[in-house]
């Protein structure tokens, strides 16, 4: 391609489906007025230049197969605020990747690449990898400047598919203590050590389809959001651990994980479709639900859906539950039911003195008979207690 050095002015420069371009010209690395650089579906594309742009905003080379190498940063660019990675055959990030001072966010799905802490600066806040060739901590090598404090900013740390083991939990892992959101899905992890107690930060989890996972040493106290599908390996003990009762009535919980042992303090349990109970005055400000169900095809995706009626009329919601894949294995769905987006209040609605009667059950089965037990608890708050709240039906009268 030719030298542009002569347009100094360019602020946009687009590459799309240009599949005999193999190499773009060094030119287009020191255009100091260039935003927007793009180069998508250039299959063939092998070489991006160096680049030194302090006013690019937009940095974009996906589904380009045959990169292999980011490109050098050579010096601050501090505009670019997200960064997608997908389908390259990039193998590694440069040291000169911290000089993206300004990235919020990096996205990465790149079946070669190794990433490592080397690229958390300290301006990232998300870090989202799917099917990555692995993650490692490292140390800077002779004579590089490398900053391995993880940024007190990141709030969201996605490493999924990523071939992580046991040593990802080595000391460096404490720097994610800040981290809201931990998704070490699909990893071949064995255990959660006990130090994630500390990250108090942490308000959802995901270990599903961690075949070895054996073992989780605690709970961090703010947990509000567990997945755990699949974990074909967890000790019973482990799974105990998620149906603690004072957990759940303190927060706004939506746990999945297998198991099939229903814990003695729901009040109330049955094994049919739906389960229900009966309330006055106002609607319960917390009520705890149980669903215990086998997923049988592994082939099969389906959709679970709790559904709400308050004397029979639907009260909908906008929950949309994560894809589960059917298994052979029970699992339990415990959960608040306020965690659900209903498009009006419960807590709000207009006080009767009359009863209503409240039946919680699924949409997403194939087949109701697969659910295998349902319960319900309904926590006393210290201004309310049990009299507004019944299990059987109170108009009935013998």
């Amino acid at each position: 391609m030719p030298d542009l050095s002569d347009l100094p002015n360019l602020e946009k420069l687009s590459f799309e489906r240009c599949e005999s371009l193999i190499a773009l010209d060094d030119s287009i690395g020191f255009l100091n007025k260039l935003k927007i650089l793009k180069a998508q579906h250039c299959t063939k594309l092998q070489r991006f230049p160096p680049l030194n742009l302090p006013s690019l905003e937009v940095l974009q080379f996906p589904y380009c197969y045959s990169l292999e190498n980011f490109p050098e940063i050579l010096g601050k660019m501090g505009k670019i605020r997200e960064l997608h990675l997908y389908e390259l055959a990039i193998k590694e990030l440069p040291v000169s990747f911290q000089n993206l001072t300004g990235l919020r966010e990096l996205y990465a799905a790149c079946d070669f690449l190794q990433l490592n802490s080397s690229a958390l600066m300290s301006s990232l806040t998300v870090v989202e990898a799917y099917g990555c060739k692995e993650w490692k901590w490292v140390n800077p090598k002779d004579g590089e400047e490398v900053s391995l404090t993880v940024s007190s900013n990141i709030r969201c740390f996605w490493l999924s598919s990523c071939n992580l083991n046991d040593d990802f939990f080595s000391a460096d892992f404490t720097q994610l203590t800040t981290v809201k959101s931990l998704n070490l899905s699909r990893s071949n992890i064995t255990f959660l050590p006990e130090c994630i107690k500390e990250f108090h930060h942490l308000v959802a989890l995901d270990v599903s389809y961690c075949k070895y996972l054996q073992e989780i040493r605690g709970i961090p106290p703010k947990l509000r959001t567990f997945r755990a599908i699949d974990c074909r390996s967890l000790t019973s003990s482990s799974s105990s651990m998620f149906l603690n009762q004072q957990f759940h009535e303190a927060g706004e919980t939506n746990f999945i994980f297998s198991g099939g042992s229903i814990p003695r303090w729901l009040d109330k349990e049955c094994r049919g479709p739906s389960i229900s109970f009966w309330f006055r005055d106002k609607f319960p400000a917390k009520v705890l639900c149980l669903l215990i169900a086998p997923v049988l095809d592994v082939t099969t995706i389906q959709l679970l859906r709790p559904v709400l009626l308050i004397n029979g009329k639907l009260q909908e919601n906008t929950f949309d539950h994560k894809n589960v894949g059917m298994l052979e294995l029970d699992h339990m769905q415990l959960f608040d039911l306020h965690v659900l987006p209903f498009r009006e209040d419960l807590i709000k609605m207009a006080s009767e003195k009359e009863w209503k009667h409240v039946e919680i059950t699924y949409q997403g089965l194939f087949d109701t008979s697969l659910i295998k037990a349902m319960g319900i608890h309904v926590v006393k708050s210290e201004r309310r207690g049990m009299e507004d709240i019944r299990y059987d039906d109170p108009n009935f009268s013998l």
